[in-house]
């Protein structure tokens, strides 16, 4: 995407919402780091992590827990951009088990409410702040 008013338009941002989590079920989160600013901060229920250096070590130690399976589903999402910076809100629906598909689940793992901003740099849109809230 290379045309600056699409670059700007609120489906630029939801695509880098749903780049993100592809990131992690796909790659392990492997160099989703650099997704967010160089202070960016990903505040999870369990985990609060601030910096790309943070987010780093915070997915390489899921890795280090052996296979692993996700698929985190968006849902319902609004973004609102203003210029060079954007706030998308939507519904995070997380299926996880440990091991190798396929495998069986009952219900979702969670179901987040999740808030993100995002700032647009010559790279694309980049996440400065993701907050998931518990819901379910």
């Amino acid at each position: 995407m290379t045309d600056p008013a699409e670059l700007r338009s609120g489906s630029a941002v939801i695509e880098a919402v749903h780049r993100s989590w592809w990131n992690v079920d796909r790659n392990l989160g492997i160099g989703s780091e650099l997704l967010y600013t160089e202070d960016g901060v990903c505040v999870m229920p369990a985990l609060t992590m601030r910096g790309r250096a943070e987010i780093a070590t915070g997915y390489a130690k899921r890795q280090a827990n052996g296979p692993r399976l996700s698929r985190h589903l968006v849902s319902n999402a609004v973004a609102e951009v203003d210029g060079e910076s954007a706030g998308v809100r939507y519904v995070l629906s997380l299926f996880a088990a440990g091991g190798v598909a396929p495998l069986e689940v009952d219900s979702p793992s969670a179901i987040c409410d999740v808030e993100d901003r995002f700032v647009l740099t010559t790279g694309g849109w980049l996440i400065e702040h993701r907050e998931l809230t518990p819901v379910f």
